[in-house]
């Protein structure tokens, strides 16, 4: 603790608080004296620093700033050159080249040079993300030529790596073969399996870190040791002390250092269990910004106090929802199933779909999302969809959300509306003719639904409980929400992290979260699909990658809820290269297909908030897909709070 405490007090001494005391505070008079220290609180930390392999949110957030790809976004959204200074495709988009920017410089966690980033980097980083593993393969299936048989080949030889479509050209330009068109390559390069490894320093992390003889209990690259990755980004690890703090410090050496205005980042542990924490924070001196919490007994004060400095989030790319585990094998975080009779009663439920329909029409989203949120932000951070609204349009202009919403009336004759900022599905009397369709279909109510809760966050404590009284009350008491209450460390291990489907102890989660790596609908469509989806685990289902094959098969289950034939929408999609307008229309109706048959319940985006801040508006890098959105990178504070005219100014400057 001692590193924090000296941290705490580092950091609260650059502020200065004059007339800020008591009844006498003053928002106007609350001033940030250094504006290149940025403090955060979170309850994220790092878990993997080997960036082409980890698939976690948490981790891209700290890595982004450590490595930096082919391509970036800016503050503007655009696409820009990263250490790729120009980039073209062939006419028909299946061969895409890269011009290495010359002199960018690999760094050790001291800040001491350790040789040019060159082409074959990127190289020996696809490799390496192949041989051991990577959460994120999929990304690039389908895409760059012999990836996924070298993935799955088990033959990891030079001779097999050969078949694979990359090479580096010369040092300074690296080409990519698709296996078909993909007009959107570039911005998958945004993506952290497409990032650059130095191969000397790799292989010097251990005997099984060599390329063709990959053996991860022999590797000691990319774990959370400052030293074991090489730093090509924005920023350096200097510390990282689990359940504590994790420090970032300016790259001196970094190409573009003049857009990194920072000296550091650091993230200040939290748990959740103290709900003021953060604006407490921000006003004794700590964090640079903080959320306000519509909970709070006394908001109204906070609401009054901070008037014409408060402003709201913007929205984001990242759909959460609500998965269903339809094939549960463990029973060890459970408040109901203590014998086979109740266990299998839940699990016929979960198969059945008007039972699945009638937890969606009970779930009153809304009013979860105001637990800690205003009204506006509540509606606003809805989504009802696996996608972004506008992540791609049509060639008249017709955006991604339109299609799907078309592909639902033509496939179910209804007309819904799915767009952001409401919840179309709430409904009791609908929930409850759901239910008795079910009952005529033989499922026995009530029914009881385990779902983990982490009980240190006083948020997700209360939006669990909003979201069991919603349910339970719109179906009578016949749909029963048991909260399981577990450390958060369980639940993610649970809920959130874990890569194998028997190990998913719950019958429904609300922890589960994507983003798109890419700008094509496939980027959502694919996580669910039966034979390489990420999250089939969440579901408690198999899948072609990372099950054993001695697991056993579920095609029963996969083809009775109607898995199989999304697989076959997806597929079919996927095969459509050479008109967009026609692969969107077709990957819409994989999307229709699995809101028509609930297969999993989007509600929202991931977290927003009011806040108050020092971060200059819409400095912060702003991507809809991959992972620029966690650099710190052209953010900037400035003395004083940002007001709200200020912001909404910058706002409208920023949407021109």
């Amino acid at each position: 603790m001692k590193k924090l405490s000296v941290a705490l007090l580092t950091v609260a001494m650059i502020f200065s608080l004059a007339g800020c005391g008591g009844d006498e505070f003053n928002v106007a008079d609350l001033k940030l004296t250094d504006t290149a220290n940025y403090v955060v609180p979170s309850s994220r930390e790092l878990g993997s620093m080997d960036y082409v392999t980890t698939a976690l949110a948490e981790d891209h957030e700290f890595n982004a700033n450590f490595v930096d790809g082919l391509l970036e976004n800016n503050s503007k959204g655009q696409l820009v050159g990263a250490l790729a200074e120009t980039w073209e495709a062939n006419e028909d988009s299946t061969v895409w080249t890269f011009h290495i920017r010359p002199g960018v410089q690999w760094v050790t966690s001291t800040g001491e040079t350790f040789g040019e980033v060159t082409a074959e980097d990127f190289v020996t980083g696809l490799r390496h993300a192949a041989e051991f593993d990577s959460g994120t393969a999929t990304v690039v299936f389908g895409a760059i030529a012999g990836y996924q048989e070298y993935y799955d080949g088990g033959d990891f030889s030079d001779e097999a790596w050969a078949n694979v479509g990359i090479k580096a050209v010369d040092d300074y330009t690296v080409e990519y073969t698709m296996e078909a068109p993909v007009p959107y390559f570039a911005s998958m390069t945004t993506y952290s399996i497409l990032y650059p490894i130095n191969r000397e320093f790799l292989e010097s992390k251990g005997t099984g870190c060599a390329l063709g003889s990959p053996d991860p209990t022999a590797c000691e690259f990319g774990t959370t040791a400052p030293d074991s990755i090489l730093y090509n980004g924005g920023f350096i690890l200097d510390t990282f002390d689990l359940k504590s703090q994790t420090v970032m410090v300016k790259n001196e050496q970094y190409w573009d250092v003049e857009n990194v205005h920072l000296d550091s980042v650091t993230y200040i542990y939290d748990d959740g269990s103290d709900p003021y924490s953060t604006i407490r924070g921000f006003e004794q001196g700590t964090y640079a910004s903080a959320a306000l919490n519509a909970s709070w007994e006394d908001y109204a004060d906070y609401e009054a106090k901070y008037e014409g400095y408060i402003t709201e989030d913007m929205p984001n790319g990242y759909v959460f929802g609500v998965n269903f585990n339809f094939n549960r094998q463990k029973f060890e975080h459970t408040n109901y199933a203590t014998d086979e009779a109740a266990r299998e009663n839940t699990h016929n439920a979960i198969l059945n779909e008007n039972f699945r329909k009638a937890v969606r029409a009970a779930y009153d989203v809304i009013a979860k999302n105001s637990v800690n949120q205003v009204e506006s932000v509540a509606k606003a951070m809805s989504r009802n969809i696996n996608d972004v609204p506008n992540l791609v349009s049509t060639s008249d202009g017709t955006p991604y959300v339109t299609l799907i919403e078309e592909a639902y009336t033509t496939s179910t004759g209804e007309t819904v509306d799915l767009g952001d900022g409401q919840y179309p599905w709430l409904d009791k009397e609908a929930a409850l003719a759901y239910i008795e369709a079910a009952k005529a279909e033989g499922i026995t109510f009530p029914v009881h639904l385990d779902m983990l809760v982490a009980e240190t966050s006083d948020s997700l404590v209360k939006e669990a409980q909003s979201m069991k009284q919603s349910i339970e009350e719109n179906t009578d008491g016949q749909i029963i929400i048991e909260i399981v209450m577990r450390p958060a460390d369980t639940v993610n291990a649970v809920a959130y992290d874990t890569t194998n489907y028997a190990d998913a102890d719950f019958d429904i989660s609300t922890y589960t979260g994507w983003g798109p790596d890419y700008l094509d609908p496939k980027t959502f469509v694919d996580i669910y699909s039966p034979t390489v989806g990420y999250y089939m685990h969440a579901c408690g289902l198999t899948d072609s990658i990372f099950s054993p094959d001695d697991y056993g098969s579920d095609d029963d289950v996969k083809a009775q809820v109607g898995w199989d034939t999304y697989e076959t929408l997806y597929r079919a999609a996927d095969a459509i290269t050479d008109d967009l307008d026609a692969r969107y229309r077709a990957f819409a109706v994989a999307d229709a297909y699995l809101i028509e048959h609930c297969l999993y319940i989007p509600t929202q985006q991931q977290r927003m908030s009011q806040r108050v801040s020092f971060v200059v508006p819409f400095t912060e890098p702003y991507s809809v897909a991959g992972i620029s959105q966690y650099k710190y990178k052209f953010y900037q504070l400035q003395e004083t709070v940002v007001t709200t005219e200020q912001y909404e100014a910058a706002k409208a400057e920023w949407e021109a």
